[in-house]
């Protein structure tokens, strides 16, 4: 497999939407709806079968920071090293822009293989939110046959060098 990332027009290709893995990493479809429309999205995808999407991240630039809102990966797919070519492509993306300001990532503290691509990419935990997927969320969610009920949110400075 040859692996190749682009950007990807939520706007002009919402036919092509990747649902399925866009709702596995956020299972709010009215949420993730809502911020398609202000966001930045890559894909990942096979160069030999460039249909077929294999992972996605969504990200969107604010006055005062960056935030990545979703990161997917196909299941099939997983620990190939996707989720980090698509992080590692935004990080770049955002420094192409010379943009300093500091990048978000929310995520459930259950969800052990994404946190640690996250701290070994650099990213630093700055709060913790109790409770904030069963306040937040109408139906409970699950990973790894548990409820998912923290938030752990993560920054990252970028400089002018991304790994």
């Amino acid at each position: 497999m040859s692996l190749a990332i682009r950007f990807f027009d939520p706007i002009t290709e919402v036919e092509r939407l990747p649902w399925e893995l866009l709702l596995d990493a956020d299972p709010n479809r009215d949420l993730v709806t809502a911020y398609l429309k202000q966001s930045l999205v890559l894909v990942a995808f096979d160069s030999e079968n460039p249909d077929k999407l294999l992972g996605v991240l969504v990200f969107q630039g604010r006055l005062k920071e960056w935030e990545i809102l979703n990161v997917a990966v196909a299941p099939a797919c997983q620990n190939q090293g996707i989720g980090k070519r698509l992080l590692q492509a935004c990080l770049r993306e955002i420094t192409k822009r010379q943009d300093q300001k500091q990048i978000l990532i929310k995520t459930g503290d259950l969800t052990s293989p994404a946190l640690t691509l996250y701290q070994k990419m650099g990213f630093k935990q700055i709060a913790f939110i109790k409770d904030y997927f069963v306040e937040n969320y109408p139906e409970p969610i699950y990973e790894e046959g548990e409820q998912l009920r923290n938030q752990v949110i993560l920054a990252y400075t970028p400089s002018s060098t991304c790994s």
